[in-house]
């Protein structure tokens, strides 16, 4: 059954209980006058059928919500607390607004019939509610539903509160005594059946039996006070003899209830601690087991360890040391001062006498040196080891004040209990690893998107000029950058950059420079204004860790030479013939200085282009490789391989150096970002100067600018 037809179902039963209301008020009202016994007859089948209705919907209700029988309890305890008063004064209010109310409710008026009926009306609605509660309380935490007597008892009440209506003071009155004797009987073998009482705690139970002498005493007193020739017995009886009888009838189960229920709770109390405590123990296990699969926060995990080894426990303090990078940690410190903690570790731990413990280990702090700096006095010491993977991870430790001790069947408990908190800590310790790591995945993800929309999807093609460009980063994402511009139909920019950095910084810092650079080389031509411009701008965004060395030029086809200018990056490397010259003009990095200082050491210079030109730029990555010694790749092996493979494509130059490169430091894990750009100047077939080269013998040359 879906939620929506229960729905459906509870709105009808309300329906059909306040259309009985109503017809029992119609009712009474055209027939007041009559006291006949088909009046009786018909006024009390609807009333029965009202009861039994109202009382089927509260059962239903109740076993809905599951209430607490502490909660139940006192609800009946309040409602029983009201209506002693009712029956107690109700008679003297009224007679405040009229007169002899009682001659008055027996003669029956309109009036006076009317606030008859309200009257017996709430007296059958508090009667059904306590049925339904005491129902409620007979089957909590049966785990045989002993349904067999409360059905016999129930029955019973019902034939004796009929009979109440067919047979009291007639010749059968022998029937509703048998009824009533019968009902009696079965009340108080039904109010034996408390099992629920050994399933709450201490204070509970001690709430309880206090409350249990005051309702038990309100049932007694009200039933004591119904009398028939009472007031409020008159009033019931002349509404309803059946109501009245059940009402007494429920109002006698109350009573001998709540008085077992008292003896009940008096003689649990002296172990109810001790369940308490196996509670605990075993409700702390569960929610540990739970904890091992769902992995808490390490802070949060902590807290719930220290706050349930306390209870656990009985102990008054706890608190959690964690070996952390060679040192300790103390976490979630519970009622005890983290400078009273960090003593009594260094006492634990520092002299010894827990040295390589494998289990719970009762130590006392009688021989505790610095015991009077404690804030507070404590006695008695447990201390569990944290263990993973049989590594000690850390230690549970709680503490008693005085010198109350810890016995063997607390150190059986933090025992256990600290070897669930050792994997629950050892997952959460696991989680936040994997959490960090599928951050930084995601961060690097991020990265190589941005990378790839900065980097040059594919190398530009001009007809007296071959490009090539490789790029690989030591990492998910480097900090290398390089990029092409066309800047007219006769100039052509290219930039080469090393962000300081590596991950996603390095990435944003890279997308910022391309930014910076892709408008620049349309205002401006000469790459010393550019690389000044680039420092004005970067200066006011990068912070003092960060910076950027860079190399921009700019190749000149109609006057065929290049330009460039150096801000701290690597020389450029020009091979010609068999020889390489190393071009290195004074610069600093972007964003290290202020402009004035940046712009005083920058220096332009010029090459004029030959047939063959090759230019090389690149990063630190290639010179720096290091192979299983430690030796750097270097600039003379660079340059050998630049001059061996001269006159080959800017490809099949670039691919030897890579493959060179990573034979060399096969052995070694990369050290930093590769980034290689060679431009090849051929603006006409030169055969003879290509053979002229072959046989000359090579050299290399550095130029320094």
């Amino acid at each position: 059954m879906n939620l929506s037809s229960i729905k459906i179902s509870a709105n009808f039963v309300l329906w059909i209980i306040a259309s009985l209301v109503t017809a029992i008020f119609i009712y009474r009202l055209l027939f007041f006058s009559s006291d006949s016994f088909v009046f009786f007859l018909i006024n009390d089948s609807l009333s029965i059928l009202l009861l039994l209705v109202l009382t089927a919907y509260l059962i239903k209700t109740l076993a809905q919500k599951k209430p607490h029988p502490s909660a139940l309890v006192l609800n009946i305890g309040i409602i029983c607390a009201f209506i002693f008063l009712v029956i107690m004064f109700a008679e003297n209010i009224l007679n405040i607004q009229f007169q002899n109310i009682s001659a008055k409710l027996v003669q029956q008026g309109m009036f006076e019939n009317l606030l008859n009926t309200f009257y017996g009306l709430m007296f059958l609605g508090i009667s059904s509610y306590w049925f339904a509660s005491l129902k409620e309380l007979y089957f909590y935490k049966q785990y045989r539903r002993k349904n067999t007597y409360f059905i016999t008892m129930s029955v019973f009440i019902a034939l004796s509160s009929i009979s109440n209506l067919l047979f009291s003071a007639t010749e059968y009155e022998f029937i509703y005594n048998t009824f009533l004797i019968i009902s009696i009987i079965l009340i108080s073998f039904n109010a034996l059946k408390i099992s629920w009482i050994a399933f709450i705690s201490k204070k509970e139970k001690i709430s309880l039996l206090i409350l249990s002498i005051i309702i038990s005493a309100l049932f007694i007193l009200n039933l004591i006070n119904n009398g028939k020739t009472d007031f409020n017995g008159t009033i019931l009886m002349n509404y309803s003899p059946t109501i009245y009888q059940f009402f007494n009838l429920i109002l006698l189960y109350g009573g001998i209830y709540f008085v077992v229920l008292f003896f009940t709770t008096l003689f649990h109390i002296p172990t109810a601690e001790a369940y308490d405590r196996k509670a605990n123990e075993v409700s702390s296990l569960q929610y540990f087991s739970k904890l091992i699969t769902q992995v808490l926060d390490i802070e949060e995990l902590s807290e719930t360890i220290t706050d349930i080894t306390t209870k656990v426990s009985s102990a008054d303090a706890a608190w959690i040391v964690i070996k952390e990078n060679g040192d300790r940690k103390i976490l979630a410190n519970r009622n005890i001062a983290l400078v009273d903690a960090d003593l009594i570790n260094r006492f634990l731990l520092e002299s010894g006498i827990c040295e390589n413990i494998t289990e719970t280990k009762i130590c006392s702090l009688q021989k505790f040196g610095n015991k009077s700096q404690l804030s507070e006095k404590f006695g008695s010491i447990a201390i569990s080891p944290l263990r993973s993977y049989n590594e000690i991870k850390g230690y549970l430790i709680a503490a008693r004040k005085n010198e109350l001790i810890f016995y063997d069947e607390d150190k059986t408990a933090i025992n256990t209990f600290s070897d669930y908190a050792s994997v629950a800590i050892e997952n959460s310790l696991l989680l936040e690893q994997s959490i960090e790591k599928e951050r930084l995945e995601k961060e690097l993800d991020v990265a190589r998107e941005i990378q790839k929309k900065i980097l040059p999807a594919k190398d530009p093609e001009f007809e007296h000029l071959s490009i090539t460009s490789v790029f690989i980063p030591a990492f998910e994402v480097g900090g290398d950058y390089y990029d092409f511009f066309e800047i007219s139909n006769n100039k052509f920019g290219f930039i080469i950059a090393d962000v300081s950095g590596k991950g996603i910084s390095a990435a944003f810092i890279m997308a910022e420079v391309k930014g910076i650079f892709s408008s620049l080389s349309r205002m401006i031509e000469s790459p010393r204004d550019i690389l000044i411009k680039a420092n004005e701008i970067l200066q006011q965004t990068l912070n003092k860790k960060n910076f950027v060395s860079a190399l921009y030029g700019i190749i000149d086809f109609e006057n065929e030479i290049v330009r460039f200018a150096r801000a701290g990056h690597c020389p450029a490397l020009l091979v010609r013939g068999n020889s390489v010259e190393t071009f290195k003009p004074s610069g600093i990095g972007l964003g290290l200085t202020n402009q004035d200082l940046f712009s005083n050491h920058l220096e332009e210079i010029k090459i004029d282009l030959k047939q063959n030109d090759t230019l090389v730029f690149y990063t630190d990555g290639i010179t720096e490789a290091k192979n299983k010694e430690f030796e750097d790749f270097g600039e003379r092996r660079f340059a050998e391989i630049l001059i061996e493979y001269s006159n080959e494509s800017v490809n099949k130059i670039a691919n030897e150096v890579i493959k060179d490169v990573t034979l060399f430091s096969r052995n070694h894990s990369q050290y930093d970002d590769i980034t290689l750009v060679i431009l090849k100047w051929h603006k006409k077939n030169n055969i003879d100067g290509v053979k002229e080269w072959q046989n000359s013998t090579p050299q290399l040359k550095t130029k320094v600018l």
